[in-house]
Formats: C-alpha cells, structure tokens, sequence
C-alpha cells in the first residue's frame, strides 16, 4: 500500500493510538489549531452509539483525517487487535510511515491481552511497532495522565528502549505535546510532495521516500540545488541539473503546467528563453524544437512530452509530482 497520491486510506506521518473518545477529541482539537494534518487515529474504545456518532463527526469536522475503530466512521478495525498482541502491532505498523511518529496513550484498558494491573505494559507493543520496520523506525512517544509515572513504570520503559521523557502529560496538550509533536514531524518530514489530483504528503529526506515516490510517479522533480528528476520514464536513473539552467527550467514548467492544470508552454516561450537576443521568429521556433527533443531523448518514452496547439505539454496519463522544502515548518 503505497503513501504517494493516496485519496483512501494510507500511510501517515503521524498516527495516535487512544482508548477512550473524548481523549481523542481533545488531542484533534489541539493538533488541528496547530495545523498538524496527515494524521491516522486508532480509536480503541468500545462500540456503540457514541463511538459511531463521535468518529464520524471527526471525520466531518477534520477534512483529510484517517480513523480505524471498532465501529461508525472511518476504517472498521479487526476485533483481533483487541485479543492478539501481534495482530494490533501489525495493524498499526502498517498504518504508520517509515520515519514517522507514534502517539501511543498508557494505558490502553481495551485490550484484552494486557493484564489490568500490569496496564503499563503497553509500551512494549510500541517497540514491536517499531521493531517491524526494516528501514528507517518510526519514533514513539506516550500520553498518560498518570502521576509518578517514573517510579511505576520507568524501569519498563528503559528496558523497552525508551526513555522516560517520551511520556507526555495528556493534560497539557497545547504546552507539551503540540510542540513536540510539530517538532518531530518538521525534522522528519522537511519537504512536501505535490501530485495533481491528490493532497499534498509529507516527504523525509530518505533514500527510502525518494524511492517510493519515483517508483510510483513517472516523473518527479526534486526542487532544490541541483535540481533533480526521477520517475519511472527515467528506466532507474536519475537527472542532476544546476539550478536555473535551462533544461532544469523546462523541467519545472511542464511539471508546474500539469499541476496547475494549464494548456502548455508556447512554443515560441521555449524558444525566446534560449534564444540569443533579436533572434528571428524561425531560429526562436528552430531552438525549442531541439530544446525539447533533448528533453525527449532522456525519457524511455519520448512521446511523454507532446507538442499541440504550438505547445509543450506533458501527455495524458503521464504521473508527475514536485517535491520542495515545506513553508510551515516553524
């Protein structure tokens, strides 16, 4: 299940594992005057009428949230994370990214396999979470509204890999746990990944993110210095130019005219940007021409690029992203 132009359910940056209903809307409350999106919620109290009413009004109220519960709105989970360990750390590992972040609540008084008086022990299942990723681990961090949390389960915590800093007090939402959570994610996840048709998602500068998203896009554009294509028209390889050249420029424009859903770029544009000054109107013409059939003969398929209507333009059907620096990463 891939994360990159996902519109249903799919990997997120940020996924909350949370027992208890109005806990959750609390914590959305907080995060969605912070504008921390991209959020997956694992709600795992108990079904009835108020667990479907109040899922689907989060769903309604937070546009752009994932919610896997028991029952109502959202994603219905299994009713095997609730009786088997192994079964929910699989479920939410597979919700969560590489790299990303798990909010997990102590305790977690739904699960039927975690002893009541030992209800701590809910931290290990995070670091099995964290253990299923082969490449780069999420990191996790508790909620808990438990005094002397320390002197009851600080020894787990070390044992677990986890240091006693990483629980959070639930009650101070606003001053401790928005700002860690935005912290971590805007270190994690510095860029952003723009696909027509599709929210925007987050992106960490990880070899692993860059190659799930140029094994998904046909091409995809890496703004920055140099300026970098990838993409599967590509065959595996990957293009490095300096920033402002002129087939970098190019690039960026038939990217940005499919995002912006546009008509192309005039022939007569190219040709007047690579042009020497007072060029005729045929040498003009003539230089975009071999402007772009270079540009076609990096591509597997060089018809990805077309001409119509005296433009440039990217064909249909041909997938393209743009990825660049986030602008809210304060």
């Amino acid at each position: 299940m891939t994360w990159v132009g996902a519109t249903g359910f799919a990997r997120r940056p940020l996924v909350v594992v949370e027992d208890h209903l109005h806990h959750v809307s609390e914590l959305l409350d907080v995060l969605s005057e912070a504008e921390i999106r991209q959020t997956t919620v694992v709600c795992l109290d108990r079904p009835g009428p108020d667990t479907t009413r109040i899922t689907a009004s989060w769903l309604e109220r937070y546009p752009g949230l994932q919610v896997a519960a028991r029952t109502g709105g959202g994603t219905g989970l299994d009713p095997a994370v609730f009786d088997e360990a192994h079964r929910f750390c699989k479920t939410v590992a597979g919700m969560l990214r590489p790299g990303g972040l798990l909010l997990q609540d102590i305790p977690l008084a739904t699960l039927g396999f975690i002893p009541p008086d030992r209800w701590w022990e809910s931290i290990y299942l995070a670091n099995t979470v964290r253990g299923m990723f082969a490449g780069t681990q999420p990191a996790c961090r508790f909620l808990s509204n438990k005094r002397g949390y320390e002197a009851t389960f600080g020894r787990d915590l070390l044992d677990a890999g986890f240091d006693p800093r990483d629980v959070m007090d639930k009650s101070d939402l606003r001053g401790m746990v928005v700002p860690v959570v935005r912290s971590y994610l805007n270190r994690a996840f510095p860029l952003v990944l723009q696909i027509p048709g599709a929210p925007d998602a987050a992106v960490a500068k990880t070899e692993e993110d860059r190659r799930e998203i140029e094994s998904q896009l046909d091409l995809a554009v890496w703004q920055g210095e140099p300026v970098e294509i990838g993409g599967r028209l590509l065959d595996g390889k990957r293009l490095s130019f300096k920033t402002g050249s002129q087939e970098a420029v190019t690039w960026l424009e038939l990217i940005e005219d499919r995002l912006e859903g546009g008509e192309g770029l005039p022939v007569v544009d190219v040709g007047a940007r690579i042009a020497p000054e007072g060029a005729g109107r045929a040498e003009i013409t003539n230089l975009a021409a071999r402007h772009i059939h270079g540009l076609r003969n990096r591509l597997k398929d060089g018809g990805a690029i077309m001409t119509a209507h005296h433009a440039y333009r990217l064909a249909e059907g041909v997938r393209v992203g743009r990825v660049g620096a986030r602008t809210n990463t304060d």
